[in-house]
């Protein structure tokens, strides 16, 4: 039986679908890692669109001699209750390199000498070492007062580990979620510190990835002109499929299902090509049986929730500001500044905060044609318009 994976699957090469051509950029850029030139990317895409399966793909695949490691900032927030902090951050990496270094158990007694006395070296006999937090079974301390020399041993060890191993020619470092960085106490600085030590490594990749609106302040903050990276960073971004795209990897990969020509278009259009969408709606429609559109219409208006699940927990999280913001761009098919500024009844420094908000986390964008804020998923507009239709009322 075919089942379609809504949630990230042990065995990634068996679900994976397709982006050939992603990947062959990606592992361009990231095979200069082992040439002294390190590689620096932002991947950026809608939500769901598949950047987190495709990098660990892209991981998974890398040749044994370059170690990798993956650390998702969101789960890092949520473990902290929303209190993100630059040294929880270091502190997950480190447990990361430490996870990445530890697996690899040939290598790992080769070297564990020069980097464990590297890290005794450390002057730590003033650090509070009450914390979980190892690296090759030597404690890290928390930091209060000494965020200097755990930010600087964090971001040095890994080249530390590459010029500590003849068999290690790279260390290639995810950062996921990256824009929920904006959260921490000085993201811009933050920014900066990671920028300026990447300047010294040279067999240390960075991968950014994220699901923000392409005219973010994050984006600027990290790559623009001004920002840290000031537009070093090579920037992807993840399509949905292509309608015929998506066609093939339902063929492909679904449980035998059938589809009238309407009603894939219908289907299509409902899902916009974006595998999470199309993964959830397929695991509720029925098995052999041709899928018209109002078998596909009434599927969604019935399970909605199924299928736009990821947008119930983000809705949770909003201000009743930003909900009040995303329901007028509903409702008036987006809105420009000068409109938002005067007709949607909060301040101008309010709506500013909003837009930021809503754009660092992909929820809207800006049509530069238009010049109109929009919605930028339209899972989201079926979900609060089947809400409305059915309850009376958005969600609260």
């Amino acid at each position: 039986m075919k089942i379609l994976p809504v949630s990230m699957p042990k065995d990634i090469d068996k679900y994976f679908f397709n982006r050939t051509k992603d990947i062959n950029m990606i592992n361009t850029q990231l095979s200069t890692v082992k040439l002294d030139i390190p590689p620096q990317l932002l991947i950026t895409g809608y939500r769901g669109v598949g950047k987190t399966f495709l990098l660990k793909k892209v991981l998974n695949d890398q040749s044994s001699d370059v170690l990798t490691i993956f650390i998702d900032i969101s789960e890092i927030m949520g473990r902290q209750k929303g209190n993100l902090t630059e040294e929880e951050v270091l502190k997950a990496l480190l447990n990361a390199i430490d996870d990445a270094i530890s697996q690899n158990k040939k290598y790992y007694k080769k070297w564990i000498g020069k980097i464990a006395s590297s890290i005794k070296k450390l002057e730590l006999k003033n650090y509070d070492f009450s914390d979980n937090v190892n690296v090759l079974d030597v404690p890290i301390p928390v930091i209060s007062d000494n965020y200097d020399k755990l930010s600087k041993f964090t971001m040095e060890l890994p080249q530390k580990i590459v010029d500590s191993s003849d068999e290690i020619t790279g260390f290639i470092i995810v950062i996921d979620e990256f824009q929920l960085l904006k959260n921490v106490e000085d993201p811009e600085a933050f920014f900066w510190l990671i920028r300026s030590f990447t300047q010294k490594q040279f067999n240390v990749g960075y991968i950014f990835t994220g699901s923000v609106s392409k005219t973010a302040d994050i984006i600027n903050m990290i790559n623009g002109q001004e920002g840290a990276f000031g537009g070093r960073l090579i920037q992807i971004n993840v399509e949905p499929f292509t309608f015929d795209e998506t066609k093939r990897y339902i063929d492909e990969k679904s449980n035998n299902l059938k589809f009238t020509d309407e009603g894939f278009k219908r289907f299509y259009n409902c899902t916009r090509g974006i595998p999470l969408y199309i993964n959830s709606l397929s695991s509720i429609l029925p098995n052999n049986i041709v899928c018209d559109e109002d078998i596909i219409r009434q599927t969604l208006q019935l399970n909605i929730d199924q299928v736009a699940i990821m947008w119930i927990y983000i809705w949770g999280r909003l201000s009743q500001g930003e909900k009040d913001f995303i329901i007028y761009l509903l409702e008036h098919e987006g809105a420009t500044r000068a409109t938002l500024d005067n007709q949607l009844g909060y301040s101008k420094s309010s709506v500013t905060r909003f837009i930021d908000s809503l754009s660092n986390q992909g929820i809207i964008e800006f049509n530069t044609m238009d010049k109109k804020f929009v919605l930028a998923d339209k899972m989201l507009q079926f979900w609060l318009k089947i809400k409305l239709e059915t309850n009376g009322c958005y969600p609260l």
